[in-house]
């Protein structure tokens, strides 16, 4: 089978625009543990490549890119059989590329259009799942009345990816500000909750869930920004029972969602606390192959072919750190 990645970042989605290092040093990281999956897998692999970044493996075909994207992906998957997308949701990214990358003649290894949509949405999403009873953090947007919070409170894009353009702002008088000189209003409020960062990774297909990893976050919060330093991939399996229950009832009340996703979440006095629901690649998937000894992609892949789920246990899952 012929298999594309699309991996926005380090593939073409910048073109004309600046390169972040930060965004560049994840996108590869999850660009190389697919590719480098998929290449066990003895598939006929091509990827799209920014022509200011160097060539892959040479054994990957490779599309260089050097201006509009949309063009030569529209030429890419008249020749190919199965797509990966790889992109954040900032401005409706990944949902209009998974849409691009979605037809009839390919297989898209990943949610529907919908589902990314609505996931691309925090405030959306958060409020869905409160209305299901799902335990989350309160999420208000600028123009509503702030939530309550004792630590303060975490100011971010309602699309954004990541921690991108996110911060803490610790008192009234700073937030007032914030929302006077914001003129972007897509922003969202949180309030800060203090705990464990950690994060779900999952398979998902058609409502059923295949828990990967139950992960530590190592971040670093305060006023000039958050930023994910590292990632303990499975360092929280005592939590699994409860992580396959919490992600069982996000996928119930989500239609769509499929392929690997990530859960964000904080663990504060026992609970979890969902913080946001990632219809896509996380950073977390780059430690999984060694974590859990099997290819990631291939189980994947299985499921979307054999539309069942594989059988995958976290009982002699080992804990393996993926720095960022």
């Amino acid at each position: 089978m012929r298999h594309f990645i699309f991996e926005f970042i380090t593939g073409g989605g910048l073109v004309g625009q600046d390169l972040p290092e930060s965004l560049q040093k994840e996108g590869e990281l999850m660009l190389q543990t697919l590719a480098n999956e998929l290449t066990r897998l003895n598939v006929d692999l091509s990827v799209s490549r920014d022509s200011r970044l160097a060539k892959l493996d040479k054994h990957i075909k490779q599309y260089v890119i050097d201006n509009n994207i949309d063009k030569e992906l529209n030429h890419i998957i008249k020749h190919v059989d199965v797509c990966w997308l790889i992109a954040p949701e900032t401005e409706q990214c990944m949902e209009y590329y998974a849409g691009l990358l979605t037809n009839d003649k390919t297989l898209f290894v990943g949610s529907t259009v919908d589902a990314i949509s609505l996931t691309g949405s925090k405030y959306l999403t958060n409020k869905l799942l409160l209305e299901n009873d799902v335990v989350a953090v309160e999420t208000r947007r600028l123009d509503e009345m702030m939530p309550e919070a004792d630590a303060g409170w975490i100011v971010k894009p309602d699309d954004g990816a990541g921690a991108e353009n996110a911060r803490l702002i610790k008192s009234k008088d700073k937030l007032d500000l914030f929302i006077e000189n914001q003129g972007n209003k897509n922003f969202i409020i949180q309030p800060y909750i203090e705990g464990k960062h950690m994060s779900i990774s999952l398979l998902v297909y058609e409502g059923d869930v295949c828990l990967l990893g139950c992960n530590q976050q190592y971040v670093d919060v305060n006023e000039d920004g958050i930023k994910l330093e590292k990632i303990g991939v499975n360092e929280h399996l005592a939590y699994k029972d409860e992580m396959l229950k919490l992600a069982k009832k996000i996928v119930s009340v989500i239609p769509g969602l499929a392929g690997y996703i990530g859960i964000d979440l904080i663990e504060n006095n026992g609970k979890l606390i969902v913080l946001e629901i990632n219809p896509r690649f996380t950073t977390a998937y780059a430690g999984l192959p060694e974590s859990l000894g099997c290819n990631i992609a291939e189980k994947i892949l299985d499921a979307f072919i054999s539309k069942k789920l594989p059988d995958i246990k976290l009982d002699s899952a080992k804990p393996v750190i993926v720095n960022v």
